[in-house]
Formats: structure tokens, C-alpha cells, sequence
């Protein structure tokens, strides 16, 4: 598979049709890596998104970390493929206010079907907030 570089990448993922998950948590490509697997993803989490005690939600952090790993995954195969989670567990280690949080999603292990995920999520003072890790399944996108 011919390899792109991060801006090639953004741009080829830009191209694909809008999704509403992607607009409503403000999801911006910052760095993505086809021959890894990986994506660096950064999200403008509203006030609107939190909880009673001022903090976003677990619910939209790990939609934020789901995003990631699946953008991974796909940029490791040109975007040819889309890349549903069928399973998801994420743990919370710090509390993440609104504002700018990075997400950072990685392919540990994928065959032609299954691919095994990974991701860290970053409050906005760079503190490790959230991990999770996923299984998904690989198919191809039904754009193309």
C-alpha cells in the first residue's frame, strides 16, 4: 500500500463524506501516520459537553478516543476502509475541563478483518486524562 505523508493524509481524510460525531466534538487532524497506524486528533470540547461538576462528560471523551483509534486505522489502509468498533473499554485517570483536548489513537495489531486499537486522550494542560483500547472491525468504505 503506497504510503501518504501527514498532510496528504488530512487532506485524503477531509474528502470523505461528513460525519455529524466528528463535527459536533470539533474533531481537527493534527498528525496522522499511515505506515503506523496512527493519528493525532484534537477536539474543542464545549462547556456544553460537561458534567454537574464543570468536567466533559466519560461519554464524549471516549467518542473522542473511539474517533481516533478509527481514523488510525483507516489512514493505515489509504482510507478504503472504514473501521466500526465492536467492543470499547476506557478507563478515566484525570479530569478533562472544556477546551482543546488531543487524542491520539493507534493501530496495535490488525489482520484483514479484526483490528486491535489503542488511545490516550490529553486534558488541555497535556495531563494523560483517559486511555481505552478496542477491537473493530475492518470493511470496506462504502463510498468507493
Amino acid at each position: 500500500m503506497t504510503q501518504m505523508s501527514s498532510d496528504q493524509a488530512i487532506a485524503r481524510l477531509a474528502k470523505r463524506p461528513p460525519v455529524g460525531a466528528s463535527k459536533l466534538l470539533g474533531s481537527e487532524p493534527v498528525e496522522i501516520d499511515t505506515e503506523r497506524g496512527f493519528a493525532r486528533i484534537a477536539y474543542a470540547a464545549k462547556p456544553e459537553f460537561c458534567n454537574y461538576l464543570g468536567l466533559v462528560h466519560g461519554g464524549f471523551l471516549s467518542a473522542m478516543m473511539d474517533e481516533a483509534m478509527a481514523i488510525a486505522a483507516a489512514a493505515q489502509r489509504n482510507f478504503e476502509y472504514v473501521v466500526p468498533t465492536l467492543a470499547m473499554k476506557t478507563t478515566y485517570l484525570a479530569p478533562a475541563k472544556p477546551g482543546r483536548l488531543l487524542a491520539e489513537g493507534l493501530v496495535v495489531r490488525a489482520g484483514r478483518r479484526v483490528a486491535f486499537l489503542e488511545a490516550k486522550l490529553f486534558n488541555e494542560d497535556g495531563i494523560l486524562a483517559a486511555t481505552a483500547s478496542a477491537t473493530a472491525h475492518i470493511r470496506k468504505a462504502p463510498w468507493l
